[in-house]
């Protein structure tokens, strides 16, 4: 078992695992070629969520991506079973040659029930149609469909300094961060309608050094910062008083100057950090970190597979409503197209690690 006390060690921990080692293996669930002969698979996955009994994901060349059972037959597509890219219309959005509305699409928030917010750090393509930024959606719960979209703030230049991280606040606020900056920013009532005075932008504070912000993640009212050079809170970031001055603050987690891709939470203790091509689980009360896993066995060959994470972009790590764990990573670095996986550990997997 791999287990760190950080206490106040600052410097890089250098860990190298052979194929595959690790607390727990991974199941891939979405990839090219599962099943035999399927072709379309992720690109570059930066974000999830659960929605009902639907998987969705943020993906780097098509947008808002539902993903659904390869086995029509499967009762239970979140838990088992392969998932392969639905092109049905109405659950999915963004993506294609046009980009309507985006392409590019980072880490996903959920409110719980139907509304999904998502970053969108694509370009404009120059075709008038993409409009990269922060968008909000209703999914319908029974049927997964998708309706009632709209981008918020879309006057407050948010686009052009590629939103990829985003975290719902317990004030009910997005918190938004930025693949060119290190800047952390509040929207305020996301949930009314864009055109509504009261939906406004205030800055929050920003990372430390001024890093890009690859993944938030809430634990009560502490705001916590995947960067390109560690781990970082911002204490009780929803206070009226935060209006820019609200900063990082590095957490010795032991990885000190590598960067940290991913970050999801169970809000109460625990956070799930994506660090050099290894998943690690971070516990705030005790300060330690344990190493939850590096990979799996491919569903094909029972060959064993470690995580490829993208450099320079958030990558999906995403705990759902059951406290299954979501990994989504690409073997091409983000180059090629089809290249991403998407991963599975269950709840039950997790709990076996002390």
């Amino acid at each position: 078992m791999r287990t760190l006390k950080i206490g106040t060690f600052t410097g890089a921990l250098l860990v190298f695992a052979s194929a595959v080692q690790g607390q727990v293996l991974a199941t891939q669930r979405a990839g090219f070629n599962l099943p035999a002969g399927q072709v379309p698979a992720p690109n570059t996955p930066g974000g999830a969520v659960v929605v009902g009994s639907n998987l969705y994901t943020g993906d780097g060349a098509n947008g808002f991506r539902h993903f659904k059972p390869a086995d029509p037959a499967n009762p239970d597509p979140i838990n088992s079973g392969l998932l392969v890219f639905d092109t049905t219309g109405g659950f999915s959005l963004g993506g294609g040659g046009l980009c309507i509305f985006f392409c590019q699409v980072g880490q996903i928030a959920y409110d719980g029930n139907q509304t999904v917010y998502l970053t969108a750090y694509d370009h404009p393509k120059g075709n008038g149609i993409s409009l990269p930024g922060v968008w909000r959606l209703s999914i319908d719960l029974t049927s997964g469909f998708i309706d009632n979209e709209a981008q918020l703030v879309p006057a407050a230049g948010l686009a052009g300094n590629n939103p990829t991280s985003i975290a719902l606040g317990p004030d009910g606020n997005l918190y938004v961060g930025f693949l060119k900056n290190g800047n952390v920013v509040r929207i305020v009532n996301p949930n009314v309608s864009p055109q509504d005075k009261t939906q406004i932008v205030q800055s929050v504070g920003s990372a430390p050094n001024g890093r890009p912000v690859r993944s938030l993640a809430f634990v009560g009212k502490d705001l916590y910062l995947a960067t390109t050079d560690g781990l970082s809170v911002i204490k009780n970031a929803i206070a009226a008083t935060c209006l820019g001055g609200c900063n990082g603050v590095p957490i010795a987690d032991g990885f000190s100057g590598v960067a940290h891709v991913g970050v999801t939470t169970d809000g109460i203790n625990r956070l799930y950090v994506a660090i050099d091509n290894q998943v690690w689980r971070y516990t705030i009360s005790s300060g330690t970190m344990q190493q939850v896993s590096v990979g799996g066995t491919d569903p094909v060959t029972g060959a064993g597979l470690n995580f490829a994470f993208v450099a320079g972009h958030s990558n999906l790590l995403q705990l759902d409503r059951l406290g299954n764990l979501w990994v989504g990573d690409d073997t091409s670095d983000g180059t090629f197209n089809f290249t991403g996986r998407i991963w599975y550990i269950s709840a039950g997997a997790l709990s076996s690690i002390p």
